[in-house]
């Protein structure tokens, strides 16, 4: 018989606790780290394509800084770096989208950061616009106006660099904090890499340019002169050739063969002095003694040694000072130089028994000095070549000269901080405008060159006046011109040319 079990207490139910709520940490980690090495990836392998395309340098810049634009979502980037020389680079289509370009990179030069000493010690950047690849399309600006607005523009500073920061141009604004989110360290710091590539490709291609260029000029420097020299030798060899060998019984011939030869011998003299005077401009070794000299009296001299040429030619040369006690800053000597040289070719040039004027006046302080003459005037084609070495117009060819006056002459003005231009009007006659600095202290650099400008401007407007009256008194004008060629009373155009 068993005795039976003694009832049991229900047993409890287990407790468990209710889990925490679920994080994926490391997957939503991993995820932004993919993220950020494919973005990495991919920028590297986009520059890398670009740095290895077949195209010039500046277009493999282009387009970098395009990639950069396009990896933010900006319509423009540039970057400014500083070294031996502070630079901003930043891409551009064409001149018609130069302005947006040079808008952007100029903020990013005054943007970026620097020290107080830097920022003051420091000039304007030098902007290096980079032309796009044909065919590349670029980032351009769609606020419709070609110009990011000045609160759209946004810089980002490249970590562990000194002095290269990224500018970008938006459509729309952005707040550094997402700029930096949309270009990570990292992808800045390639982009970096990339675009330091890039620049020196683009350094070292201009560098072989600019020694191409340099070569070229100096061979073509070299035969020029062999030629301008041969020439006149040539001649000069037939002439004594002739002489020595009996064939020239008559002695009036002789002389006269004798005569050319002299002749021959001073142009080449003066040939071989202009060669030295410009390598010696070239190489800075020229001497300049700059100090204030009385303009009114440097012209009058300069008249007085020209009179007998002017009377012999039938020209009237006249004078037009300013008071003697206005003085100007510049080697005296080569002051002389130039003024001789433009007026000797405005004698040579112009017309027998025109007029040539040798004008002195001041804008402010600078000096303006005018070479007038009425003489055939040169062609607009011709304007911008006159000044370059051995150029010379094809109906100045009847005249002896180097070819190298008015290079020279340049040179010595801008040498002694002055400068040389022309106006002139083709069958009226020409205007050669030397400005020269007033005391010291007194000018500056962006003065004198508007000062020319207005110089230039002025004589440019005194040759059409001159030509409505010339025209005016042919009768061939037009009844409006000759209303208003009237209404300059009775000028005749010697009087014309001497209205300062």
């Amino acid at each position: 018989m068993t005795e039976p079990l003694p009832p049991r207490l229900p047993s409890p139910a287990p407790f468990i606790k209710a889990p925490r709520p679920f994080v994926e940490r490391r997957v939503r980690s991993r995820r932004g780290e993919d993220r950020i090495a494919r973005d990495e990836t991919r920028l590297l392998a986009r520059s890398l394509d670009i740095l290895a395309a077949d195209i010039p340098a500046d277009a493999r810049l282009a387009g970098v800084l395009d990639l950069l634009a396009r990896t933010v979502g900006a319509t423009r980037a540039a970057v400014v770096s500083d070294g031996p020389q502070r630079r901003v680079a930043v891409a551009a289509s064409g001149p018609s989208d130069e302005p947006a370009a040079v808008a952007l990179a100029t903020w990013l030069d005054v943007t970026a950061r620097r020290s107080r000493a830097q920022r003051a010690a420091a000039a304007p950047a030098a902007i290096v616009v980079a032309q796009r690849a044909e065919g590349a399309v670029g980032h351009r600006d769609r606020s419709g106006n070609g110009t990011a607005a000045a609160n759209r523009y946004a810089a980002l500073p490249i970590p562990t660099t000194r002095g290269v920061t990224l500018g970008f141009a938006f459509a729309h604004a952005v707040d550094p904090a997402t700029l930096a989110e949309r270009l990570p360290p990292n992808l800045a710091r390639h982009a970096a890499v990339a675009l330091a590539l890039v620049t020196d490709s683009m350094s070292t291609d201009l560098e072989l340019a600019e020694l191409r260029a340099a070569e070229g000029e100096r061979a073509r420097f070299v035969s020029t002169v062999a030629h301008e020299l041969r020439t006149p030798l040539t001649g000069l060899s037939g002439y004594l050739d002739l002489i020595l060998d009996g064939q020239v019984e008559d002695p009036a011939i002789e002389r006269e063969f004798l005569e050319r030869g002299r002749n021959i011998v001073g142009s080449m003299t003066a040939l071989v002095g202009d060669l030295l005077e410009l390598s010696r401009l070239e190489s800075g070794s020229l001497d300049l003694e700059a100090r204030p000299f009385s303009v009114a009296d440097a012209l009058s001299s300069v008249a007085e040694s020209l009179l007998p040429i002017a009377l012999e030619r039938g020209v009237h040369l006249e004078t037009i000072l300013p008071p003697r006690m206005r003085t100007a800053v510049g080697d005296r000597r080569r002051v002389d130089q130039i003024v001789t040289n433009l007026a000797a070719n405005a004698l040579k040039y112009g017309a027998d028994g025109g007029l040539v004027e040798l004008v002195g006046r001041f804008d402010g302080t600078d000096a303006i000095i005018a070479v007038r003459d009425e003489g055939p005037g040169i062609e607009v084609e011709d304007r911008p070549r006159i000044f370059e070495q051995f150029y010379r117009m094809a109906d100045h060819e009847r005249v002896t000269g180097t070819g190298l006056g008015l290079s020279i002459a340049r040179d010595l003005a801008r040498a002694m901080g002055g400068d040389l231009d022309v106006a002139s009007l083709a069958g009226t006659g020409s205007s050669f405008v030397l400005v020269l600095p007033g005391p010291a202290g007194a000018s500056d650099p962006d003065a004198l060159a508007a000062a020319l400008a207005d110089a230039v401007s002025f004589e440019s407007d005194r040759l059409e006046a001159l030509a409505a009256v010339h025209m005016a008194e042919r009768g061939q004008a037009s009844p409006r011109v000759r209303r208003a060629a009237g209404g300059l009373g009775s000028i005749s155009p010697m009087s014309a040319g001497l209205r300062g």
